[in-house]
């Protein structure tokens, strides 16, 4: 029955791996209400909206859903169980939670895999890279810890290049090096990146701002990862579109 229950297990796992795209997707569709904003070119910031029915319901199911994850998380932290299908739980745990964005699920989960498991049942180098980079991206997007993101790098000899482009990019606020990065990450990466998303486009913003008069509006929106109706909305940009539609004025030029 164990070994029925394990294979099972791993078999949902499995269908998670960062490959296989259709089930990802499908997670990434849904949300909670503290979720990073959903994302229209890589990036999107909405304006509030009244909750529609169907959305009640999908957050509804979500919660649920977490509930059932936590109840299994504390099952296995109490049998202190360090075997193949403890690994296949927190596997499923992790990658499932982090395309929901639901932080209080996946790093106390990415935490216990280093502290407990993997010290007793050794993940393989394809897991432990997989893994160790799901931890450093969240130390550094979300919470903003670069210091702590470097120090797990290195403790657990962590080599990625599209994670190192990140990391690069966050110390250096190279927000085009940053919005490049994406396009070799996984699904379960960029979902993690999506903290941080908001924080790199104002940065972009800024340095925009300094650096011209005027810009192309297909351009700022590249540069952003935001539509230039969203930047209007939020109140990110006190700017003007030209009389083209096409141009954004940035500071306009004073007749003599």
């Amino acid at each position: 029955m164990i070994k029925i229950r394990i294979f099972a297990l791993n078999g949902v796992s499995a269908s998670l791996e960062p490959d296989n795209d259709s089930l990802v997707n499908a997670l990434g569709t849904l949300s909670l209400s503290h979720n990073p904003a959903a994302k229209s070119n890589s990036s999107q910031v909405h304006a509030p909206k009244a909750a529609s029915s169907s959305s009640v319901a999908i957050s509804a199911e979500v919660a649920i859903l977490i509930l059932a994850m936590r109840k299994l998380r504390e099952a296995t932290v109490a049998s202190r169980r360090r075997d193949m299908f403890a690994k296949a739980v927190y596997f499923f745990i992790i990658r499932t939670t982090i395309m929901l964005g639901h932080p209080e699920s996946y790093h106390p989960a990415l935490l216990y895999l280093f502290r407990r498991i993997h010290p007793s049942n050794t993940l393989s180098n394809e897991e432990k890279m997989e893994f160790v980079g799901y931890l450093v991206l969240d130390l550094a997007c979300r919470q903003n810890d670069l210091a702590s993101a470097l120090h797990v790098r290195c403790l657990y000899n962590h080599h990625s290049q599209s994670i190192d482009t990140v990391l690069s990019a966050l110390i250096h606020g190279s927000w085009l090096q940053y919005w490049n990065a994406r396009t070799t990450t996984s699904a379960y990466e960029r979902r993690l990146m999506q903290w941080t998303d908001e924080r790199m486009a104002g940065h972009a913003i800024q340095c925009l701002g300094k650096s011209y008069l005027s810009i192309n509006k297909t351009f700022l929106e590249r540069c952003t990862g935001l539509e230039w109706e969203i930047l209007k909305d939020t109140g990110k940009i006190s700017w003007a579109l030209d009389g083209d539609g096409e141009t954004v004025i940035i500071k306009p030029i004073k007749k003599k």
